[in-house]
């Protein structure tokens, strides 16, 4: 089996449909995959109505969004029974309006400060969620510019930068686990060893040990880290669709792997 549990589409700051997602998993070979977009929860219902339309299974969560010491950290978060909690409901709620606040600022000032092309109603339409990798891909679109090049106006080191509203990730912890989740660092390789190593300290429980830009020796850092602190093990590919994340099925875990974590959950292939 393979089982991949990091996962996003157009809710967030994908550019796949939760249809499109799910079909791309099948023709992958993925068994299970989770939905796991930005701050949000609002793509969830649609794809539980793909869930098992094939053999492929959906699992259901959703990525936070929080800050410790100047570092962005995200916090997969998965539901246990594929129950959508209420509190993560009024929390996308709140962070939707925030994101479409900010990029409304940011797109004007880009527009003030660069002079570039835009149509903010457009961008705002595009995704219920709206990122800076939205904004960046809306850009490029535009004024006939690449995406690479878009990234630089929507950068912290751009005149037009804002910063987003962001919880610390001790907040964000709490959020989840009130909200009866099974909390999972993400991409831990992305951050500072040492960071990783306080965060493991807060109450999570499981690292994402297994992701596309694992560097050499990686993996075996973050599996005997959990071991240390009795944390699960999961696997995500970070799909979005684009050509500049790694495809669903880029990183997973076997049916083996998977058992401590589907039990947490309350996850069966088989129902």
């Amino acid at each position: 089996m393979k089982i991949d549990l990091h996962n996003h589409t157009v809710y967030s700051d994908g550019i796949l449909s939760c249809e499109e997602l799910y079909e791309r998993a099948v023709s992958a070979g993925v068994d299970v995959f989770a939905l796991t977009d930005h701050d949000t929860v609002f793509g969830c219902e649609e794809m539980l109505l793909l869930d098992g339309k094939k053999k492929t299974r959906v699992i259901l969560g959703l990525e936070l969004s929080t800050v410790y010491q100047k570092e962005s950290v995200h916090l997969v978060c998965l539901f246990k029974n594929n129950r959508i909690p209420k509190a993560m409901v009024d929390y996308s709620y709140f962070m939707i309006e925030s994101r479409k606040k900010r990029a409304v600022r940011m797109m004007e000032q880009i527009q003030q400060i660069y002079h570039l092309k835009m149509n903010i109603e457009e961008l705002l339409q595009e995704s219920k969620t709206v990122t800076r990798a939205n904004m960046m891909r809306h850009l490029a679109k535009y004024n006939a510019i690449t995406p690479k090049e878009a990234s630089f106006y929507v950068s912290k080191t751009s005149k037009a930068y804002l910063p987003s509203t962001e919880i610390t990730t001790e907040e964000g912890i709490r959020l989840a686990k009130a909200a009866n989740c099974i909390v999972i660092l993400a991409h831990p390789c992305l951050l500072p060893r040492p960071i990783v190593e306080q965060i493991v300290q807060m109450g999570i429980d499981g690292l994402e040990v297994r992701y596309p830009d694992n560097r050499e020796g990686d993996e075996a850092y973050f599996r005997h880290l959990a071991a240390t602190h009795h944390l699960l093990c999961s696997a995500g590919s970070d799909c979005h669709g684009d050509s500049s994340h790694a495809d669903i099925g880029s990183a997973t875990l076997d049916e083996t792997e998977f058992k401590p974590l589907s039990e947490r959950i309350g996850f069966s292939y088989g129902d």
